[in-house]
């Protein structure tokens, strides 16, 4: 279908003029997207508000991939020959039919932007792996080092304002919780890019490693802490080696000194009531359990304070997807673990993955936001998809060379 149609549009634009409709669209994927990929990284620390890190967004990563599509739709082949994004599209699809029987307060042409917010991120990602790979790794070791010396800047801040209470955050981060997720995720891509390295003393990745565990401990939230043992399973699960037993013995020594110095922390609040949330959730997800109530219909749990999400994303695509959306979600993830798996020793796809998996496990107590627009769901779900999604179209661009 994209070569009939690149077919057609040579038939009435001349050569000289398509080779600089190609030099247009080469110049916004080099020079562009990288930008935008550093943005996308560190802006939630220093915008200050939210809808102007969704503008960044359109202007650096979303507007760019469009055009760079527009002026050259032969590169959509190549993106169309990845399973992941086509069970993506898929479920982006189902999400959007979905909105025919939903009980949201927003538009229908609001929710069904959702989808085509995050498919350009996975463009954006994925025309940088094609053409550019070294710009594209360049600009994610950018990002979280940059991401790096913000952290440290938060954390002075914190302490000069007297630490007071659970961390918040700073810029467009508010949230105790919903900071830990930004915070894990650099985590996790600090320890996977330490595990890798040939050394294990690494300076740059041990103290980023210490920043970040700094800022999730000062959050207060355990949900990153289960999210980052479960990083650190996969990570010595698929390389089994020296550097295994060095992050199996912090893990244990971490474990034991936050149970022996600093119980309260993981304690004291208790469950949280989640056990409680889920089983009252579940009366309401089989009153639809087969197609789910539509994207984005309001919920209501009473036991007795009353919380508008289930604290868990798996829970969350149940009840507006149904059995149908649950199975497409579950195969995104299966096709990007298996993906990774096969792959596991290439650097990215190690990165990615680590992040894919923080991603998971964190949702599994937290979150409904599985499909929204810009903000910090994007570290658990979407930015560590879209890293795999590009791991694999650099995969290709390699085969198609040494072929």
């Amino acid at each position: 279908m994209f070569g009939n149609c690149h077919e057609t549009r040579t038939r009435f634009i001349s050569k000289a003029c398509l080779e600089r409709l190609e030099r247009a669209s080469d110049w916004l994927v080099e020079n562009v997207l990288p930008i935008g990929w550093i943005a996308l990284l560190t802006g939630m620390f220093w915008i200050g508000d939210r809808s102007h890190y969704h503008r960044l967004y359109y202007a650096l990563l979303l507007t760019p991939a469009a055009l760079a599509i527009f002026l050259s739709p032969a590169r959509l082949k190549a993106l169309f020959s990845s399973p992941l994004l086509i069970v993506f599209i898929l479920f982006g699809g189902y999400v959007t039919l979905s909105i025919a029987w939903s009980g949201s307060a927003n538009s229908a042409g609001a929710l069904a932007k959702r989808p085509l917010y995050v498919l350009f991120l996975f463009f954006s990602g994925g025309l940088l792996a094609l053409q550019s790979p070294k710009r594209l790794m360049s600009g994610i070791q950018t990002g979280a080092a940059i991401a790096t010396l913000l952290g440290a800047a938060s954390l002075g801040l914190y302490v000069r304002d007297g630490m007071p209470g659970r961390l918040a955050g700073y810029g467009a981060l508010s949230n105790p919780l919903l900071s830990s997720h930004v915070y894990g995720f650099f985590m996790a891509f600090w320890l996977a890019d330490w595990f890798l390295r040939k050394r294990p003393i690494a300076p740059a990745s041990l103290f980023s490693l210490l920043v970040f565990g700094i800022l999730v401990v000062a959050t207060g939230s355990r949900t990153p802490l289960v999210a980052l043992a479960a990083c650190c399973a996969w990570l010595m699960l698929a390389h089994w080696n020296r550097r295994s037993l060095i992050l199996l013995a912090a893990v244990i020594l971490t474990g034991a000194g936050v149970l022996i110095f600093h119980p309260e922390g993981l304690f004291s609040r208790g469950t949280s009531l989640r056990p409680e949330i889920w089983r009252a959730i579940w009366p309401q997800i089989h009153d639809a359990f087969w197609f789910g109530h539509g994207y984005d219909t309001p919920m209501r749990i009473v036991i007795p304070d009353a919380f508008a999400d289930p604290h868990n994303l798996l829970l969350g695509v149940l009840y507006d997807c149904g059995v149908v959306g649950l199975a497409l979600w579950l195969s995104l993830y299966a096709f990007a673990l298996a993906f990774a798996w096969r792959n596991r020793k290439e650097p990215l796809v190690m990165i990615a993955s680590t992040l894919a998996v923080f991603g998971f496990m964190a949702g599994m107590t937290e979150g409904r936001d599985f499909l929204s627009r810009p903000k910090e769901h994007w570290f658990l779900i979407w930015i560590p998809m879209t890293l795999l999604f590009s791991a694999g179209m650099m995969h290709k661009r390699k085969d198609v060379h040494a072929s």
